[in-house]
């Protein structure tokens, strides 16, 4: 049963068919600068869709972690971080930062954790 509040299909198939449309049609016909546009195109109706699927618990999560640091937003933590407030709990912020890239990364280019470049980027998703 569809729970979404419209029917099929949901925000998140249509946006799988633009950008599957502009990956598999629109690109291969094309060259050059449209090409390049089309393809920049189709990777923001992805990461519009990522965000859609995984942004609330990404933001939850995340609000999590700030709150077991004891600081409500980003800002707050650089500067404590900053101050050295968090000096004593370095290992618990860095876990927190790295779970949070490993979230970013997860929108913006999924995949990159398992294949990006040496093991610090797989450490991010520890």
């Amino acid at each position: 049963m569809n729970d979404a509040p419209h029917d099929i299909p949901t925000a998140a198939d249509l946006l799988a068919a633009v950008e599957g449309f502009l990956r598999d049609e629109v690109v291969p016909a094309t060259e050059g600068r449209l090409a390049f546009h089309v393809r920049v195109a189709a990777n923001v109706v992805g990461i519009v869709g990522r965000q859609l699927a995984l942004g609330p618990e990404q933001a939850a999560a995340h609000a999590a972690r700030l709150a077991a640091l004891g600081v409500h937003s980003e800002e707050e933590l650089a500067a404590a971080i900053r101050s050295g407030a968090l000096d004593d709990r370095l290992d618990e912020v860095r876990v927190a930062v790295r779970a949070t890239v490993a979230d970013k990364l997860a929108v913006a280019h999924p995949g990159y954790i398992a294949t990006g470049p040496e093991s610090s980027a797989g450490e991010a998703a520890r």
